[in-house]
């Protein structure tokens, strides 16, 4: 595990394990061709309470009471997955079938309380000249186009949740742009907020990355094993 802060003590290391560290930090930077972000919570904001409120009208529309999944923002987190396939599941039982229709309500609800970092734009512009960028996010490509505007250029592939059969945590979606990038997976990292994102970057066999801003507890991430952690977002521009 690297992390961009350094979150040991130079003085419990001896010379030689604080050179050793320092050099296996370098060597994964500069063999990064790809960038591969998740979207919500890395690039744009993520809030439960506003997901607790979007998927209260996706039940509402479909004629159930909210109250009989969740009571409110903390037994809605538990309640919720990442993989928001199973939580129509959930809604609706049996086996998840697309529904044009509730997405529409949930970005409806979700995407007008959320927002790109005020730093992103700056981050993307360095890091683009650099490395090859790309998004693989559990939203609709429609809604991260939407919300990127211009800088959707920068990427090289934009993968939404429409575009795959299983969403993160299966590696598929890493697969994809894998493959539309040209990119081996040693030459790849995904940096996500969630386990989740962690656990798809690790199927597929590329590096991976957390970070502190997002919806995942970071306590919970720390222990999964990361290669890199970020805990400012200054810290990507190192990559």
């Amino acid at each position: 595990m690297v992390s961009f802060r350094f979150c040991f003590s130079p003085q419990a290391l001896s010379l030689a394990g604080f050179l050793f560290l320092f050099k296996n930090f370098i060597l994964r930077s500069m063999d990064t061709q790809l960038i591969i972000f998740d979207f919500d919570g890395v690039l744009r904001d993520a809030s439960w309470t506003h997901l607790y409120e979007a998927y209260g009208k996706i039940i509402e529309a479909a004629g159930k009471d909210p109250s009989l999944f969740f009571a409110d923002v903390g037994s809605f987190r538990k309640w919720y997955d990442v993989d928001w396939h199973k939580n129509e599941e959930k809604i609706f039982g049996g086996t998840y079938m697309p529904n044009t229709l509730f997405n529409k309500i949930f970005h409806a609800n979700y995407d007008p309380n959320i927002k790109l970092f005020p730093w992103v734009p700056d981050t993307l512009s360095y890091l683009s000249n650099k490395h090859k960028l790309a998004i693989l996010s559990s939203s609709t490509k429609e809604s991260v186009e939407k919300e990127l505007g211009e800088l959707s250029q920068v990427f090289s592939f934009i993968t939404g949740a429409e575009e795959v059969t299983k969403l993160k945590p299966d590696p598929e979606g890493v697969f994809l742009t894998l493959k539309e990038t040209d990119t081996k997976p040693e030459e790849a990292i995904m940096i996500g907020d969630m386990n989740v994102d962690f656990m798809a970057g690790k199927n597929a066999g590329i590096k991976t990355g957390v970070v502190k801003w997002g919806l995942g507890d970071w306590e919970e991430l720390l222990a999964l094993g990361a290669d890199f952690l970020f805990e400012q977002p200054e810290e990507l521009l190192r990559l």
